[in-house]
This record gives structure tokens, sequence and C-alpha cells, in this order.
């Protein structure tokens, strides 16, 4: 199971939304200026930003035996084999299609721009297909909360300022 600490910033009947601090090394790692994570975290404004640091929470996932509010430090867990399949399906699946489709028009002999365009609109389409699925997931990639935590001074200085 991968934990994260997280902030509830809304609790509705429905469930609730919690804010994760990012905790990722691109600001210290001395790759930063040739890697392309360090760029893409940074692409977009700072509402969009946090917005990817945010996960609503299902009612039915909150532990039951405490209401939560909002201000309450829990901590998150979501299992490693969700992050797994989440990977295959964003690097490796729309590969394939394109691949396919290349291999496809090359076996019958289409021109280059044809194979080109062929590769092109089969890994759009797979890309089409993941959006899809990660706005549908299933129950087992919803992160959890797994326990509520006294919180720390200063761990979530940010949204409290």
């Amino acid at each position: 199971m991968v934990e994260e600490r997280g902030q509830v910033i809304d609790v509705n009947a429905s469930g609730s939304v919690v804010s994760v601090v990012q905790t990722s090394a691109c600001k210290s790692c001395k790759a930063r200026q040739g890697c392309g994570q360090a760029v893409l975290s940074e692409w977009g404004s700072a509402d969009r930003q946090d917005a990817k640091n945010h996960f609503f929470i299902d009612s039915a996932n909150t532990l039951a035996s405490r209401a939560l509010r909002p201000g309450d430090v829990v901590r998150l867990g979501i299992p490693e084999d969700a992050l797994s399949r989440a990977a295959v399906w964003m690097y490796l699946w729309p590969l394939l299609p394109a691949f396919l489709a290349l291999w496809v028009a090359t076996r019958l002999s289409l021109p280059e721009p044809v194979q080109l365009v062929a590769a092109v609109l089969a890994g759009a389409f797979a890309v089409i297909i993941t959006r899809w699925r990660f706005a549908h997931p299933g129950k087992t990639a919803q992160p959890r909360i797994l326990s509520i935590e006294e919180p720390a001074v200063g761990v979530f200085a940010r949204e409290a300022g």
C-alpha cells in the first residue's frame, strides 16, 4: 500500500475532498534541467496544479469511527497494483495501437504519410480511451482513508495561510 498524508478541505454528504502536499523530489534533483517530469509539473495555472493534488474520497471509504471535518489530517492509501495498472494504461497502452496500426499500414505497403497518419490516429484513439478510463476509475483505484492523525505544526501551512 502506497501511503500519503493529506488534509481534508471539504466534507459533504457524498464524501470528502483531501488535499495532498506534493512530496516530489524535483526541487532537489540534479537532473532537473533536462527532465521532462519537472517541466510538466510546472505546466499550467496554479489552480490546475492544486487540483491535481485534490482527491475525492467517497463516503463509503471514510472511517466510520469519526466524522471528518475540514482541517483534519488523514493518511491516504492506494494499493501498489493499482499504481502499476495506471502506469500501463498511461504509458504502454497508447503505444500498442499506434505500433499495430503502423505495422498493418506497412504490411499493406501504404505510403509513408499514410502510415504516419494511421499510427497517430490509432495512438490518439488509445489516448481517448485512456482518458475515459481514468474518468471512471474502479473501486480498487480509489484512495482510501487509512487513519486520522494529529496535525503537525506547519505541515499544511500553505492551506492555512
